[in-house]
């Protein structure tokens, strides 16, 4: 019981108070320490499940009931859409879905319409509704959107991008569990130790799909009880979120820009890089003739560590500028770079769509991540192809020119942009890349140096690399690089 009264709030929360969906799976479930695994693990399915499948379920509350959805109390309405989520893809009894579904409905004070939810709950067990048989007879727009609860507007749009066996393949993959990716901090714990530390604690590992130091998971309850958390060890990262940072080239002393760096992972990212780059430098030299035992450095930075030439000077330490225009979220890095001991991230509060004068031409590296639909991440996040609307993938769009139109004058001659999006909106993507290298005074160029060999041919004849999202692998994604002939003044 506890856990369907648990997975309503959860999604009342995101259907009636519009909050996101991954804040709340993460503050509701707090606030319940004392949860049995499994009673936990059935109200995140629940509540992710449904919705994930809004739109169908509301396409069978419609056929069951004769109460449009828009004149359903939002309660009842939920207990509803959990009710027919449990009977078409959950293996519940059926009389577990009904007798739970009273319950709640009248614990929420609506005893008087426990009556219509038993009603409409049975009926619908009684006589099941084939919905591919249903869906089969629609239009195409009309049955993607009900066969994968995506709005139609939206489906549409996949469809005049992708086709219709790349779309099919892309919403298909929304549904699928979205699974957690971490990146080992290679400068403070080798990829193998951790990996092993994580086998031990009974974590399902899998090495990354292209970068080496990319953890897939499976089977943890809580991310902050897994050995090496509280270290610093690793960042819950998406595994394609990682490719900016290694399209960007970093070396020792740069000075990274990341001009939109909430949740902080691409931050964190190339404050490991510069330690271990500035730590291939700083090593000093062996005497002559003495033998270098890299084993252990090899075993923190990784297999591809370099080893530093003999007398190589030293360079001023590089350093991250993590800036988002959220406090709050800006607490969430500062903490997260305590926690892996990274003091070369400052975090700033600052508009990226703004132009820091001080900044200008200084930066080596600009991370520009910015602020996208997001239909890349989906999976992960379901109440975003809900929330967008075409006014504001245009809205967006625009957003996005003024923000790199401000990044664009921090990199130095000679200095690098990565733009990078989790989206696969091409207006948002390509087409600002070329709106970029056209106006702004930046040259694209190759992705395929710095990427791993796995991707290295995905990368478009422009330069660019879109990944489509894929089950179980990655997100939707987006990533150009560009580099500075000359400099330009704030606009």
């Amino acid at each position: 019981m506890q856990a369907r009264a648990v997975a309503l709030d959860m999604l009342l929360a995101v259907t009636e108070e519009k909050k996101p969906s991954h804040i709340v799976a993460a503050r509701e479930l707090a606030k319940y320490p004392d949860m049995e695994k499994k009673e936990r693990a059935f109200a995140k399915r629940l509540f992710s499940g449904t919705l994930e499948r809004l739109l169908t379920l509301d396409f069978l509350l419609g056929h069951y009931s004769r109460t449009g959805t828009d004149k359903l109390k939002p309660t009842v309405k939920g207990i509803l859409r959990m009710g027919f989520y449990q009977l078409y893809y959950m293996d519940v009894p059926p009389s577990a879905v009904c007798n739970e579904a009273v319950k709640l409905t009248k614990k929420r004070g609506f005893a008087g319409l426990s009556g219509f939810v038993n009603g409409i709950l049975r009926n619908a067990v009684r006589n099941p509704l084939s919905l591919s048989d249903a869906f089969a007879a629609m239009p195409e727009k009309k049955a993607l959107s009900l066969t994968y609860s995506v709005p139609e507007w939206l489906a549409a749009a996949f469809l005049s991008w992708y086709g219709r066996e790349r779309t099919e393949k892309m919403f298909a993959s929304f549904l699928e569990p979205a699974g957690l990716t971490v990146r080992v901090n290679q400068s403070k714990c080798g990829v193998a130790q951790c990996r092993e530390r994580f086998v031990q604690a009974g974590v399902s590992v899998q090495a990354g799909n292209f970068v080496p130091g990319a953890l897939h998971l499976s089977g943890i309850e809580l991310v902050q009880g897994l050995p090496g958390f509280a270290q610093g060890d690793f960042t819950v990262q998406d595994e394609s979120s990682m490719l900016p940072v290694l399209c960007a080239g970093i070396a020792a002393g740069d000075y990274v820009i990341d001009c939109c760096a909430a949740p902080g992972g691409k931050a964190l990212h190339a404050a490991d890089v510069l330690i271990m780059r500035e730590r291939e430098i700083e090593t000093p030299p062996y005497a002559q003739g003495e033998r270098r035992d890299t084993s252990r450095e090899r075993e923190r930075c990784g297999e591809n560590a370099v080893s530093a030439p003999e007398n190589a000077p030293v360079p001023r330490r590089g350093r991250v500028s993590a800036r988002d225009i959220s406090e709050y979220k800006l607490a969430k890095i500062r903490e997260n770079a305590e926690r892996c001991g990274f003091d070369n991230v400052e975090v700033m509060l600052f508009d990226a769509a703004e132009c820091r004068k001080q900044d200008v031409l200084q930066a080596d590296v600009v991370l520009a991540d910015l602020p996208c639909s997001g239909l890349g991440i989906i999976g992960k996040k379901p109440d975003i192809k809900y929330n967008m609307t075409p006014e504001g993938l245009d809205e967006l769009a625009v957003l996005q020119r003024k923000i790199l139109r401000a990044a664009a004058q921090y990199v130095k001659p000679g200095g690098v942009l990565v733009y990078s999006t989790c989206t696969v909106n091409p207006r948002e993507n390509r087409g600002n890349a070329v709106w970029l290298s056209e106006s702004e005074g930046l040259v694209p160029e190759g992705l395929g140096r710095y990427l791993p060999e796995a991707l290295a041919a995905s990368v478009g004849e422009d330069g660019y690399l879109q990944l489509l999202p894929e089950a179980g692998k990655w997100d939707g994604f987006f990533v150009a690089r560009f580099r500075k002939k000359g400099g330009e003044n704030c606009k």
